[in-house]
C-alpha cells in the first residue's frame, strides 16, 4: 500500500516530502496545517519507514493534538496496517512537558503525582491565604502579588 498525496497542495505536498531533517510549517488558521502534519507523520512512518517511536507530534490545543492524533493513525493504518502506528507520540506542548516532569520528578525532588495550578486555582488559594491572616484581599491587587512571587 502507499500513501496517496493528491489531496495536498505543491507547498504542502512540498512539506510532507522534505527529508533534509526538522521542519516548520508556519502558516495561518485554515490553510491546511493539521493536513499537512499528519500526511508528513504518515509519509515518514508508512513510506520511509521511521518507526513511530521515533516520531513526535505537537499541537497547541487538546483539540487539535486529537485530531492531528485521529488523522495520523488512519493515514498509517490505511498505508501500512495498524500495527505501524504503536508507539507514535501525538500531544500538546503541555502535556508533553508534564508527561516528562512526572517521568522525572525524583530528579527534581519533587513527588510524580504534583499538581498543576492554573491562574484561577492561584489566586483562590491566595486569597484563603490573605482570608486565614486576617488581610482583606479586596485591598491588594492579587495579580501583583501573584507576579511578585512569580518573580521570588
Amino acid at each position: 500500500m502507499s500513501l496517496n498525496l493528491n489531496r495536498l497542495n505543491p507547498n504542502q505536498r512540498e512539506a510532507v516530502l522534505h527529508l533534509d531533517g526538522p521542519l516548520l510549517v508556519l502558516a495561518g488558521a485554515g490553510s491546511g496545517k493539521t493536513s499537512t502534519m499528519a500526511y508528513r507523520i504518515a509519509h515518514l512512518v508508512a513510506v520511509r519507514h521511521l518507526p513511530a517511536t521515533a516520531i513526535l507530534g505537537l499541537s497547541f490545543t487538546n483539540k487539535a493534538a486529537g485530531e492531528l492524533k485521529e488523522r495520523v493513525s488512519k493515514l498509517i493504518a490505511q498505508a501500512a496496517g495498524r500495527g505501524a502506528v504503536r508507539g507514535l507520540t501525538v500531544s500538546t506542548f503541555h502535556s508533553l512537558c508534564v508527561k516528562i516532569l512526572r517521568e522525572h520528578a525524583d530528579k527534581i525532588g519533587f513527588q510524580n503525582n504534583f499538581t498543576i495550578v492554573d491562574t484561577s486555582d492561584q489566586k483562590d488559594i491566595l486569597k484563603q491565604l490573605l482570608r486565614n491572616i486576617k488581610i482583606d484581599e479586596r485591598k491588594f491587587d492579587l495579580d501583583t502579588i501573584l507576579f511578585e512571587i512569580g518573580q521570588a
